[in-house]
């Protein structure tokens, strides 16, 4: 059941159906929050992007990379961009 609920969210997500929700500058970069738009008009949590971390934007002209959800963004940016494993 929650792998057809993820399929079906899927086309919005590619469509583009996302809103900027914040963005705050850093020393850095700057970390750019979003989330879907059908969650920001309905508040209905099934609606939600949920465990999406911020998009970072470094201000040396780096390529973005998105931030983890689970540690804060602040330290995620002094680190340098995350790696798997």
């Amino acid at each position: 059941m929650s792998g057809l609920f993820l399929a079906d969210r899927m086309d919005e997500i590619r469509a583009g159906e996302w809103v900027i929700t914040e963005a705050r500058e850093r020393e850095t970069a700057w970390s750019v929050g979003y989330q879907s738009r059908a969650f920001i008009e309905s508040r209905r949590i099934s609606d939600a992007l949920v465990g999406n971390g911020p998009v970072v934007v470094s201000k040396s002209g780096a390529e973005p990379w998105l931030a983890w959800s689970g540690r804060p963004v602040e330290e995620q940016i002094a680190e340098g961009r995350p790696t798997l494993g």
